[in-house]
């Protein structure tokens, strides 16, 4: 049988068990799709297999190989998966070299702070800095709850980047979802009882609404074209995922064609039509597959067409939506809720990437390295118990080698040596296997980098010049984890702006309630704080009502409060270009930031020296926002003598109300 190290996710067996607790009411029938239905669901069944195919045959891109087995290959790859040998005798070794060097790449990667900063600009291409600055906030506090997860979108960023440097190509889906489960609660206190057990009550409760990016499994992500590049000339994507039936019925079952969903394959019949492929499956009815699936599985299929507007959605062959159902009513921008991010671009006529862990040909490079230990342990073995010749027509045990042991009746030269491999690994054979490691080395980056040990005899010199190179052999890498987070960004902006600022209840005077936001950070002019965003229905209050709700809020809190004031529907309406820009810098807590501050302070006295006069300021400013703690606990505003900076809110204020955007965004500093 075929070794697989990383065959297609199977989920646990137990989870396909159906609960004894739930009823189920359903009964099987046949659906039955009028004419234009029917040839509607024929089309699309028609592009899926057509898109399947076209990716899972083999491409000279994935060096002739097909998808799935170039796949295959990175995952083993990237995990130092041991293979087991041919010849019995030779044990399975690995260096483990690329992984190491993989591990040590994603965590520079991780310490970098690639979150995305918000620029907001009018019609007339003048920027409203508070609305940007809001939405900064907004997404950094959409992030902490991604998808309701314990580790938010910093865990799920480790896990795409890690995927692009694996595979050469991540997808990501951005989606609102909405999480519902189930609650129970006793009828009367429990005290151990089993036969008298009063029993409990449940409830369906909504636990989570919120954004969620989610990394898509590759081969579970089809492209309509492989030839387009760019992901938004891609005629139309479907994704594929396999999920246990209940866990489709609680998502799904409030769609009228749920009771025709049958779980797992379908049965072959006589006349059932045309059949694609082995598998025996139609492609024309609801025996429709893409992927094998269990018992009590379904097979999902969302099916996405911008330039025609269209999203369907296909549980177990069965369409669930309208033909034509419109994209622009699932995606707030009416575009594709996936991006896809390459790490190495192969080809401009290709939709996928090249990757770090099988660039330069590292593949075949890792394999020789391992070949070669597993030879040298073979030879080292013989050089140590050396195989013999028996020139006697007498039985010699293996025993009479063993050391101290004295043997009758045998002549000094019964046993002959085979060949010269007694001597042991030369060190030839041992140059060649270093200039191996050297050379996978040069191909991904010098273990200086890595934080291990120089060569001996190399100096600090060298040793700063080789972290040079290798930092410049990563611009392309932190380049494209840096794109991937920009794209993903933009992704979470259009979901904000349709779906994260609608109103999520009533106030007691009966205007929307939306959803606040508040986030320890710098705040210009009076160091660490607290702002808050804040969106209103019509317009927002004035900049003399937002500064002495500010002040109640500092004086209670005992630290500087920034409010802004959204006006939601006319953020919604307004013609507002946005510019998200993701900047590749140290994670700010970082000691690296306390020594360039200190660096700065030495640098600015020293011009100081020369007549220039320090801004006292803007130095605590920095101080605040380097150390992360209110300045006013170190510094006393009475011997600061710096000019007071203008009051931004106003100014802000004043430029977006003559542009027509007076109700946008609106922030007033603290005095």
């Amino acid at each position: 049988m075929a070794y697989i190290a990383f065959p297609h996710p199977v989920a646990y067996t137990g989870s396909r068990m159906e609960n004894p607790l739930v009823k189920d009411e359903k009964e099987l029938q046949a659906i039955q799709y009028d004419t234009k239905t029917l040839a509607y669901k024929t089309y699309l069944e028609t592009r899926l297999r057509a898109a399947q195919e076209t990716r899972d045959t083999a491409h000279a891109e994935f060096k002739g190989e097909t998808y799935i087995q170039n796949f295959n290959k990175k995952e083993k790859l990237a995990n130092t998966v041991i293979e087991p040998r041919k010849n019995d005798n030779e044990k399975p070794f690995s260096t483990g070299t690329i992984e190491s060097k993989f591990t040590s790449l994603l965590s520079h990667i991780d310490n970098l702070n690639l979150v995305p900063k918000v620029y907001a600009f009018d019609r007339n291409n003048t920027q409203i800095r508070e609305l940007g600055v809001a939405f900064t906030d907004i997404h950094e506090v959409a992030a902490e709850h991604d998808g309701g997860d314990d580790g938010g979108d910093k865990e799920k960023r480790m896990a795409r980047q890690r995927e692009l440097l694996k595979q050469g190509t991540a997808f990501v889906q951005e989606s609102y979802i909405t999480k519902y489960a189930v609650r129970k609660k006793l009828k009367k206190d429990y005290k151990g009882e089993f036969k008298d057990f009063a029993g409990y009550s449940e409830k369906l409760q909504k636990v989570f609404e919120g954004c969620s990016r989610e990394l898509l499994y590759g081969p579970n992500v089809y492209l309509g074209d492989i030839t387009q590049f760019s992901m938004n000339d891609q005629p139309f994507i479907f994704t594929v995922e396999t999920i246990p039936y209940s866990a489709a019925e609680s998502l799904y079952r409030e769609f009228e064609n749920w009771k025709f969903v049958q779980p797992g394959m379908p049965m072959k019949q006589a006349g059932d039509g045309d059949t694609v492929g082995g598998s025996g499956q139609s492609i024309y009815n609801s025996k429709f597959r893409l992927l094998a699936i269990q018992a009590n599985q379904v097979e999902v299929i969302k099916y996405q067409d911008p330039h025609s507007d269209e999203w369907a959605l296909m549980i177990n062959g069965v369409l669930m939506t309208p033909a034509g159902f419109p994209l622009s009513a699932v995606t707030p921008n009416g575009g594709y809720n996936v991006t896809k991010q390459v790490l190495y671009t192969i080809n401009s006529q290709f939709a996928y990437g090249g990757s770090f862990v099988d660039s330069g040909g590292i593949y075949e490079l890792s394999r020789a390295a391992d070949n070669m230990l597993s030879l040298f342990e073979l030879k080292t073995r013989k050089s140590i118990a050396a195989a013999y010749i028996n020139i006697t027509n007498k039985v010699i045990p293996a025993k009479v080698l063993n050391p101290g042991n004295i043997s009758m009746g045998i002549a000094p030269n019964a046993l002959q040596p085979i060949g010269v491999e007694g001597q042991g690994v030369t060190s030839s054979e041992f140059q060649i296997y270093k200039e191996i490691l050297d050379t996978i080395e040069r191909s991904t980056i010098s273990n200086v980098f890595q934080g291990q040990q120089a060569k001996s005899g190399a100096t600090a010199t060298e040793i700063m010049e080789v972290q040079r190179q290798a930092k410049l052999n990563l611009g392309l890498i932190i380049a494209a984890c840096t794109m991937l987070e920009q794209k993903c960004a933009y992704l979470r902006q259009y979901n904000l702006i349709g779906k994260w600022l609608a109103p999520i209840g009533k106030n007691s005077d009966g205007t929307n309630q939306y959803r606040n936001t508040s986030r320890q950070t710098s705040i210009e002019g009076a160091g660490r704080g607290e702002r808050r965003v804040i969106p209103i229905d019509g317009e927002v209050p004035s900049p003399e009502v937002i500064r002495i709700l500010s002040l109640q809020d500092e004086q209670r809190l005992g630290m500087p409060v920034r409010r802004i004031y959204l006006s939601a529907k006319m953020v919604q309406e307004a013609n507002i270009l946005w510019h998200i820009i993701v900047e590749p810098q140290e994670q700010e807590t970082a000691a690296y930031h306390t020594l360039r501050f200190r660096e700065q302070i030495g640098d600015a006295i020293s011009i100081a020296g020369m007549g220039a006069q320090l801004n006292l300021e803007g130095i605590t400013d920095e101080f605040g926002s380097v150390y992360q703690k209110d300045k006013s606990k170190f510094f006393s505003s009475g011997v600061l003598n710096a000019a007071p900076a203008p009051d931004a809110g106003k100014v802000a204020g004043n430029r977006a109300a003559g542009n027509n955007m007076s109700g946008v965004g609106q922030m007033q500093p603290v005095t």
